[in-house]
């Protein structure tokens, strides 16, 4: 199908902005006070276009995000379009009003030049109720020379076909203040950068539908220096590192583990699954295992040669959220779908449990036969995963707890929480009775990774991009080390005495800690 688009302008001039607006009288930019590109083109596609773009057959298909992103971050609906064509037809009509070239981003880097428009199209619906709370867009990369760093959307409906629903934009993460808003009139479009933190208004009446992609330019590869240890990391965001044996683990949003020796060389990359790699879990000495958003678990060997794929397990119609070894032959996973399942490596369901009503972030083995849960719904849950049963809530009403810990020589348990938080709770000698202990302020956003050290010390990393070394007998930070975004995964090499971080921003950083 050919869709009547209505464009407008001549081809833009390179970045900055300034120029644009020369270019485009009709371009409207929302933030004039930042060099950052946020602009609207006002109906830059006829109500016709629109039209023919929200088909039925569209809107049929549009699902709940809820298998794929928790409801704290959004809970609209959405429909996925993987089509080259049709995303060479849009960007037929937005490329004279893109900036041709963008900046690099290092004093020694290449600048970024227009490609083309992401060919995953999204499709999105909100209701009343729905919401996209604050954000940034995730980095498309199609290759380490070819990655989105401009956001796409076009509105496919009027505003007056809704009430609530705006665009809005901050200056950061916690900004209570609102920087720009948007009320969208049909077949108008957006484009900002991807660094702009956004989010699409609770919806108080009617629907609200938009097309959303990412617009990808290319840059010239920059050597990585071989004396490096763990580079180049990953294309993307880093979910979990794990130690294996002599070597250490590394999982991302390029649908990648990466295999590296201890002192920072890689060794092999594992490719199988078809979304981002969320979590990593050794079994025993032969066997890894890997939980996607692809809704598999995947069973990995390990011989002299290395790592390679037995088998697909299909045991969560959702997110695999965390997989933990229970025994050499049992591990137990979390999903989305709001069930814990005991399970063996051939895929055999033993156990599943059932009780908690949202995302199950974690679920950790606290005795033999005992673990307990945390999930979005605000709850910690004691389970007799061997029994079936769960035995009692251990607290409700709580800050999600995205990182669970459990130390068995204390029988102390550690929860990093949604609201920044690091709760201790303290169990008796049966683990039947629970009580908070102390809370840690530790991070400026989600808790989402802690280990603990040899020493007794806690490591915990977050959303404010911060590593920190705690003093569990005092309560007191002895540490702080950043990264460039989210610190989503930890881990210690004994080994060396290092400890390992990896981020959002695609690396994996080594810190020496002293005593």
């Amino acid at each position: 199908m050919t869709y009547s688009f209505r464009t407008a302008g001549n081809h833009a001039d390179n970045y900055p902005s300034s120029v644009m607006k020369a270019a485009f009288p009709q371009v409207r930019h929302l933030l004039t006070d930042t060099e950052l590109i946020c602009f609207i083109v006002p109906g830059a596609f006829s109500a016709a276009a629109c039209d023919a773009l929200l088909t039925p057959a569209i809107k049929a298909q549009l699902r709940p995000a809820a298998t794929h992103y928790p409801t704290y971050y959004r809970n609209n609906e959405r429909c996925i379009v993987d089509s080259e064509a049709l995303a060479r037809q849009l960007f037929t009509v937005i490329e004279p009003m893109l900036p041709s070239e963008l900046p690099a981003e290092q004093p020694a880097g290449q600048p970024w030049r227009l490609k083309q428009l992401n060919s995953r199209l999204r499709f999105c619906r909100y209701a009343a109720g729905q919401y996209f709370h604050r954000h940034l867009d995730g980095m498309y990369h199609e290759s380490e020379t070819v990655q989105s760093r401009l956001t796409f959307m076009v509105y496919l409906n009027d505003a007056a076909d809704f009430s609530g629903g705006r665009t809005l934009f901050y200056r950061n993460k916690d900004d209570a203040q609102v920087w720009a808003e948007y009320h969208p009139a049909k077949g108008d479009l957006i484009v900002f950068d991807h660094r702009l933190w956004h989010e699409g208004e609770q919806l108080e009446a009617g629907e609200k539908y938009v097309l959303r992609s990412d617009i990808l330019y290319e840059t010239t590869p920059q050597p990585v220096p071989q004396s490096v240890p763990f580079a180049p990391g990953h294309l993307g965001y880093i979910w979990q590192v794990l130690p294996f044996g002599e070597e250490l683990l590394s999982a991302g949003r390029d649908k990648l583990i990466k295999v590296w020796g201890r002192t920072g060389e890689l060794r092999q990359h594992l490719a199988g699954h078809q979304n981002s790699i969320l979590s990593l879990c050794q079994l025993n000495a032969q066997t890894l295992l890997s939980g996607s958003r692809d809704m598999t678990v995947k069973v990995w060997g390990r011989d002299a040669q290395g790592f390679t794929l037995r088998r697909s397990l299909d045991l969560h119609p959702a997110t695999i959220l965390s997989l933990h070894r229970l025994t050499d032959q049992l591990f137990v996973s979390t999903a989305a779908d709001g069930l814990i399942k005991i399970s063996d490596e051939l895929g055999q369901v033993h156990h599943s449990l059932a009780g908690h009503t949202d995302w199950v972030w974690q679920a950790v083995p606290v005795a033999a036969e005992l673990l307990v849960s945390s999930s979005e719904d605000g709850t910690l849950r004691l389970w007799n995963w061997r029994r079936n049963t769960g035995l009692q809530c251990i607290g409700h009403g709580l800050p999600p707890a995205h990182a669970l810990l459990f130390d068995p020589e204390q029988r102390r348990l550690l929860a990093g929480n949604y609201a920044g938080q690091i709760q201790i709770w303290q169990a008796d000698a049966s683990l039947q009775h629970w009580e908070v202990l102390t809370t840690l302020a530790a991070h400026h956003g989600i808790v989402r990774t802690l280990t603990l050290l040899p020493d007794g010390r806690l490591v915990s990393g977050g959303e404010d991009s911060k590593v920190k070394v705690w003093d569990l007998a005092t309560g007191t930070c002895q540490q702080e080390m950043a990264h460039n975004d989210f610190v989503q995964s930890t881990a210690w090499l004994r080994e060396s005495r290092q400890l390992i971080s990896a981020s959002y921003d695609g690396r994996l950083s080594i810190w020496a800690l002293p005593a």
